[in-house]
């Protein structure tokens, strides 16, 4: 008797099909632009099969649309059921913001029905959309403009970088419109979605000026946010700087797009090398003339020296001699004969000198 209870209530359940496990329920799901999400919904007994089925979408706020009947779903969608015949899930790829809304699942003439509430984050940029960015980078090297979504999970809709030259805006990226950034641009890291920095290599001098980083929804209508910087580049004569951004600050500073002109780049003064090759010849001539000069000068006064002494000298024997006073000491000799006297004189007379004070 059990046994005959037991199969006529399968019977009956296998009757009615496929009874949803979260029947009257309503699941909210959280998904990211660009990502994908799965819409759960499966039949409560395993051994029971869904003959019909649909998923309805309710967006708009007008009327429930079939999801396989509207275009804006074609090549993202995938169901479950032809691996597993009681997983009815719906399986959406490429999230954008327009598919935020209500799902639910329905089977053999709305005999079940389950609902989820759909939320989709886009992407906000975290840089403050109101003020200029000043990155400086030097030639040679490459530079980082850091852009970047709150939730990083989060891939935009679109995703463009701008240059602002000769008053017009040039596309750098996904789109190299401009020769000058001709495969030097591309996005820092590819496996983080909400990740948009731009990095730029082998820079020059011509990279000066003002870039934009600009992000779009498609929900309702474009929503765009717009982050924009100025690079700076540094030119250093024969020195060349690896990868590195040195500075990021904020500016209020905002360019005007229709008539923003751009600074030439400043070039550093360099002196020229010859000029202090020229400055150590001019010293070195000055230096040997200093010295020839105080050479010439120590002899010259050695010489005055000298002839000064000889001078002194001369005068002190000059002094001795006006100091002598000769007199004669005449020698006699009585016995001699008078005849003789005179002429004798002269021959025996001798000279004494005679030293006095005065």
């Amino acid at each position: 008797m059990r046994d005959h209870l037991y199969l006529f209530l399968f019977m009956i359940e296998f009757s009615t099909g496929c009874i949803l496990s979260n029947e009257l329920q309503i699941i909210e799901i959280t998904g990211y632009t660009g990502g994908s999400v799965v819409l759960p919904c499966s039949c409560a007994h395993p051994q029971s099969t869904a003959k019909t089925f649909t998923w309805q979408f309710f967006g708009n706020g007008e009327r429930w649309i079939p999801v396989f009947e509207d275009e804006k779903y074609s090549g993202r969608r995938v169901l479950f059921n032809q691996s597993s015949p009681q997983n009815l899930s719906l399986l959406i790829s490429g999230l954008r913001m327009e598919d935020e809304g209500y799902y639910k699942c329905v089977t053999e003439q709305y005999t079940s029905i389950q609902s989820i509430h759909l939320t989709v984050k886009g992407c906000n940029l975290v840089q403050n959309t109101e003020a200029t960015i000043e990155v400086t980078g030097y030639a040679g090297g490459s530079v980082v403009l850091p852009c970047s979504c709150s939730e990083l999970l989060t891939k935009p809709e679109q995703i463009r970088w701008v240059y602002f030259v000769e008053n017009t805006f040039k596309e750098i990226y996904p789109n190299e419109k401009t020769e000058r950034h001709k495969n030097r641009v591309k996005l820092l890291n590819q496996t983080s979605p909400g990740n948009l920095s731009l990095h730029i290599s082998a820079l020059t001098a011509e990279d000066e000026g003002y870039y934009y980083c600009s992000v779009s929804s498609q929900k309702v209508s474009y929503r765009l946010q717009t982050v924009s910087y100025r690079l700076r580049v540094e030119v250093t004569l024969g020195t060349e700087k690896p990868h590195i951004h040195t500075s990021i600050s904020l500016s209020t500073h905002q360019p005007s797009h229709q008539t923003q002109e751009l600074e030439p780049p400043q070039q550093p003064h360099h002196t020229p090398q010859c000029v202090f090759i020229l400055l150590g010849v001019i010293l070195s001539v000055l230096l040997l003339a200093l010295l020839a000069f105080t050479y010439w000068r120590c002899r010259g006064g050695r010489n005055v020296k000298k002839v000064t002494r000889d001078e002194e000298e001369l005068n002190r024997e000059q002094d001795v001699m006006d100091d002598v006073t000769y007199s004669a000491v005449v020698h006699v000799k009585t016995a001699a004969t008078p005849a003789h006297i005179e002429r004798d004189l002269a021959e025996h007379t001798e000279y004494a000198p005679i030293k006095f004070k005065r």
